[in-house]
């Protein structure tokens, strides 16, 4: 019989590295992400990983990046129980394997994030998951948050916790990429000083050019992001109106205030191979938009990045 799944916590790493010995390696890396369109699997909505994974093929997308973390915030609820994580049942993760090889979906990162980085407990479960990351699905990049630090003393933390993930990062293979989010990855300023502070090679930048506006007022969104192009290692394209604090993130196109041709040309300047992810979160207030419209958004933002010459499929 099989052993019980293991939990996060106290030696997180030990504890994953069994699991590899008991599942061995179901779902190897694929090869070379360079370049194509994936989607963060949260678009689907309440039905988390699941969902999108069913409906990414027929929708035009043969890529996910698949979220790990529950989501609870602007109007956008993915409950626990729809991600695929350290509290998944192993059977669950096999079948979830499965489907992932029946259908002919690739993972090009995993969403880890949810771990404060301020806390020796938050690092603990981000390592874990990480683990997990890279045994289940063979991912070479995760997306982490670098949390919220209020002090100095709390930026120290959060500043040594990413060197010790980075050091856990670089003897898995594998490359954390910080989100875009208020504080130490607010805006490029702010990633240049952190990933300057941190000094590892596999703490890198996941720049959210929806993010980038909503978290700053007025900025320059191709100025910003030329500035730390060099160490972006994962994309969100998500559009916006680009409104101070506005939660509207509508289909990719309805928005009007991303370039998203002209991030892709700056990001060819830095010869970028990573993955673009299509991140869809809805709009403050809207009442929840079902399966059939989210799908629709899916669709005309892959049409509108077809249009801006991203690669779609493996093709």
């Amino acid at each position: 019989s099989r052993e019980a799944r293991p939990t996060i916590g106290g030696n997180s790493e030990s504890k994953t590295v069994g699991l590899a010995h008991r599942l061995g390696t179901p779902y190897p890396d694929r090869g070379s992400m360079t370049n194509r369109l994936s989607i963060y699997t949260n678009a689907y909505g309440p039905g988390g990983v699941r969902e999108a994974v069913a409906c990414a093929r027929e929708d035009g997308l043969d890529l996910v990046e698949l979220a790990m973390k529950p989501h609870d915030h602007g109007g956008l609820v993915i409950p626990e129980a729809a991600v695929v994580n350290e509290t998944t049942d192993l059977e669950q993760v096999d079948a979830f394997l499965a489907s992932l090889e029946r259908l002919g979906v690739g993972v090009s990162a995993c969403n880890v994030g949810g771990g404060d980085l301020r806390t020796a407990e938050g690092l603990d479960t981000t390592i874990g998951r990480m683990h997990l990351a890279r045994v289940w699905f063979g991912v070479g990049v995760v997306v982490a948050n670098a949390g919220t630090p209020a002090d100095a003393g709390e930026r120290a933390a959060v500043v040594a916790n990413l060197q010790a993930l980075g050091r856990h990062a670089e003897a898995l293979g594998v490359t954390v990429a910080l989100e875009t989010h208020r504080g130490p990855t607010q805006n490029a300023g702010a990633m240049l000083d952190l990933i300057g502070a941190v000094d590892r090679p596999r703490i890198r930048l996941n720049f959210d050019t929806g993010n980038l506006l909503y978290y700053n007022r007025g900025p320059d969104l191709l100025a910003e992001l030329r500035r730390v192009a060099r160490w972006v290692a994962n994309v969100h394209l998500k559009d916006s109106r680009g409104g101070f604090e506005e939660w509207y993130f509508p289909a990719l196109g309805d928005g009007g205030a991303v370039d998203f041709a002209g991030v892709r040309a700056v990001l060819r300047q830095v010869d970028y191979r990573g993955a673009y992810a299509i991140e869809i979160e809805g709009i403050g207030g809207e009442a929840e938009p079902g399966i059939d419209a989210r799908r629709e958004r899916v669709r005309r933002s892959v049409a509108h990045l077809r249009a801006c010459g991203y690669l779609v499929g493996s093709a």
